[in-house]
């Protein structure tokens, strides 16, 4: 029997980017150690409600990004109006969608665990 492929552990390849703090000695790549926790979907196989709960928590994660792009939009422009808010509004909530996926993710996996999905 064939293993499933969990494309999710995918996600941990961000963490790369952390290899970029050894030449430049720039503290903010380190950050990208983070992504390595989604290593362990690899060994998960994805079944009917790892799908389902995986589709939850990215659904509220892109309408949170969504939500918070205008506000995020204007709280930089207004900060500094010479400046584009582009950059920094689009890593905000960018980061901040990521964090709410990450967190609710593990708690749904967590309900799904004591029986309670």
């Amino acid at each position: 029997m064939k293993r499933a492929f969990n494309p999710m552990g995918l996600l941990a390849l961000p963490a790369l980017a952390a290899l970029l703090y050894l030449p430049t000695g720039d503290r903010d790549f380190l950050g990208f150690w983070g992504f390595l926790v989604f290593l362990r979907y690899f060994w998960v196989i994805p079944d009917e409600l790892f799908l389902f709960t995986l589709r939850r928590a990215a659904t509220l994660s892109f309408l949170l990004e969504c939500i918070l792009i205008g506000p995020a939009l204007l709280f930089f422009y207004l900060r500094a109006p010479g400046a584009n808010p582009m950059p920094q509004a689009l890593g905000l909530s960018f980061a901040a969608a990521l964090i709410f996926f990450c967190l609710y993710h593990t708690y749904l996996e967590w309900r799904e665990m004591r029986g309670m999905a």
